[in-house]
């Protein structure tokens, strides 16, 4: 019998469409639905040629990625520590602060989803070695805090517990050490952002390390910094020369922040024969500035530009896009829910629906409808006031 040209594609009648599967430690996974045999096809073989190690830290598609990506915040009492992470523990690291509320006073449990992290790839046995590695890592890690009295006194906390993966669920969670939220929330000075979707784009430890620096330092750019200091803030003691550390290190780093946000240039200061220190010039590259779409007023009338849109509003657009709200709908919801905390509210409140509807858990919930009543009952006098 001759060789099926398309393994792992099979027609399915009840859907009228071509089901891709592929088999992954033993276990049988669905790829999706796809329109033709070819495409389903085409899903399993990028999915047994993709290692996974790689589809644990392959780029995420995170909501609202690109220039218009949320932000993140960290203390620089956290960044100018030499606690270093895995790429995976970094980019889980990054997703837990993207659920973390500005203004948290309370640890809590904080859950991601599986997809943020791998997207739709099935993981399989030898993926699920690599996360269980970087929860434990990531739960291992020791920050220093400040304490009064630098002398004699010392202060060390874990950064998160309790780290829990829930392969039914496709979650995984945990908490910030309440020692160190602070450092993470309410942050009024000596603090710095990064964008989610760069730090998800990132794909060396190293170049998160320095992504963390660089932008701390970028205020007060050109900053010279000594080669100790920065090998230890880095990569620690894993290349004793420099030039190792140059070739290994620092120009792979820079050159990758270069295609993201930065424009950085560093010159070597020598003492003697050898560098002795680097002085970096950090700028970030001008971001274009979000626009709402174009709306229509009356038949045969339109605006260019309705008003500007802040990279939050722009997650939240996207969000009710996903639950199938109408464009008016959409405006309405922008224009009478108004800043940082009721943008924030609309996304927590949100989020339950938009995983059911997107995990069938209720297939024949109207999740549009669904969406305005809970939207409605969430903001009962901006609404009545409107």
């Amino acid at each position: 019998m001759p060789k099926n040209p398309f393994a792992g594609a099979t027609f399915d009648k009840s859907r009228q469409k071509w089901k891709a599967q592929a088999r992954f430690a033993g276990v049988l996974k669905s790829l999706g639905y796809y329109n033709t045999q070819v495409e389903a096809h085409e899903a399993v073989v990028q999915a047994r040629q993709q290692p996974a190690e790689l589809a644990i830290t392959r780029r995420s598609i995170v909501e609202g990625s690109g220039s218009n990506s949320p932000t993140v915040a960290q203390s620089n009492v956290l960044i100018e520590q030499p606690w270093a992470l895995t790429l995976v523990e970094a980019r889980i690291f990054v997703l837990f602060l993207q659920q973390l509320p500005r203004d948290e006073i309370e640890s809590r449990r904080l859950v991601v989803p599986l997809k943020e992290l791998v997207g739709t790839t099935p993981i399989g046995g030898r993926g699920y070695q690599y996360l269980h590695s970087a929860l434990e890592g990531l739960a291992a890690v020791q920050v220093t805090l400040p304490v009064p009295n630098r002398q004699h006194d010392w202060h060390r906390a874990p950064l998160v517990h309790s780290m829990k993966l829930d392969s039914g669920q496709g979650t995984i969670s945990g908490y910030f050490s309440p020692d160190v939220l602070p450092y993470l929330t309410n942050l009024a000075e000596n603090f710095t952002l990064g964008q989610v979707a760069d730090l998800l784009s990132i794909k060396s430890p190293t170049t998160h390390r320095f992504y963390w620096l660089l932008k701390s330092w970028e205020f007060r750019s050109p900053v010279t910094v000594p080669v100790a200091r920065l090998k230890e803030l880095t990569t620690g003691q894993a290349y004793p020369q420099y030039s190792d550390y140059r070739r290994n290190a620092l120009i792979p780093a820079v050159a990758e922040l270069n295609e993201l946000s930065f424009e950085i240039s560093y010159k070597e200061l020598k003492l003697g024969r050898s560098v002795d220190k680097v002085e970096f010039s950090i700028k970030s590259k001008a971001r274009p500035i979000p626009k709402q779409l174009m709306l229509p007023l009356e038949k045969g009338t339109a605006v260019a530009v309705v008003s500007e849109l802040t990279p939050l509003q722009q997650k939240v657009q996207t969000r009710l896009q996903k639950l199938k709200l109408t464009q008016a709908q959409t405006k309405k919801v922008l224009e009478i829910v108004v800043g940082e905390e009721q943008l924030t509210k609309v996304l927590k409140e949100t989020y339950p629906i938009l995983r059911d509807f997107e995990t069938r858990a209720k297939p024949g919930e109207n999740v549009a409808a669904a969406t305005m009543a809970l939207l409605k009952s969430t903001f009962p006098a901006i609404w009545a006031a409107n």
